[in-house]
């Protein structure tokens, strides 16, 4: 069994890294106790934390240069430039996989959402990624309490100089909802494209995190296609989203883009 300080040398190391500077040291180091129940040596239980750190940090789905991605919005946030900061938003979308193939679909995405969970006073977005990027089409007020969690601690600093920009509260988090759900109430909890990996990543957590939020409605949605091959997957992601929420009496209404299936789950 590890010491403490053995357990502080490695997450030390690994936070110290280049490639992991910027992921929240909690999540460091609950995998590295986890990871020590495992193996025997410090260079194992690195080299294991380094590998499950690769899969839920997903550097290969794409991130932006942040400090000129603040620079790129603080340009684009003047009088009368809504059609700027659009622009300037998709631009940056565009460099994550996930919102990149959401960009097409941003002018039905949240319309036909709303339409089903009403328009939210406050929403909570889980392992947000890019995603609070897309505010500018979802028709709602600067008013709305737009809580956004992620590990990456870089790309909250930059989600929170966005919200400020926008008129928001900088209401983004450095928090691992897989160790401690969030606890702030809302209408609506956005899940978008994240669960299959989540629960990969986590093992067998999300439902009692979806559980467990305090929001009326659940909005979850998984691809259409596959990241690499273009492979269906429709059926696939909808069998798995009801036989994972088969223990709760959710009334769910489906919707069907495109490049994304969303399913809103009226938690009553």
């Amino acid at each position: 069994m590890l010491s403490e300080q053995e357990i502080a040398a490695i997450v030390a190391a690994i936070k110290h890294s280049r490639k992991y500077q910027d992921t929240y040291e909690e999540t460091i180091r609950a995998l590295v106790q986890v990871e020590a129940g495992r193996y025997k040596t410090k260079k194992r239980i690195e080299k294991a934390v380094r590998q499950r750190l690769h899969h839920i940090m997903a550097p290969y789905v794409g991130d932006p240069d942040y400090a000129a991605a603040e620079a790129e919005l603080t340009a684009a946030f003047r009088p009368d430039s809504q059609q700027a900061i659009r622009e300037t938003c998709a631009r940056i979308l565009a460099s994550h996989v996930s919102t990149r193939e959401r960009l097409p679909i941003l002018d039905r995405f949240y319309e036909e959402i709303f339409r089903v969970t009403g328009k939210p006073g406050a929403i909570l977005d889980l392992a947000c990624a890019l995603n609070p990027l897309t505010f500018p089409w979802m028709g709602l007020p600067t008013t709305v309490e737009y809580h956004a969690y992620d590990v990456h601690e870089r790309r909250i600093a930059f989600i929170n100089t966005f919200f400020s920009l926008q008129g928001l509260f900088p209401l983004g988090k450095v928090q691992d909802i897989a160790l401690r759900f969030p606890e702030e109430e809302a209408d609506v909890a956005f899940f978008l494209k994240e669960l299959p990996r989540f629960e990969q990543n986590y093992g067998g957590v999300g439902l009692a995190l979806l559980a467990t939020l305090r929001v009326r409605h659940l909005v979850v949605s998984f691809p259409t296609v596959s990241f690499h091959g273009g492979r269906a997957l429709t059926d696939h992601y909808r069998r798995f989203f009801y036989d994972f929420i088969a223990r709760k009496e959710w009334p769910v209404v489906e919707i069907e883009f495109e490049s994304e299936l969303v399913f809103c789950a009226d938690k009553g």
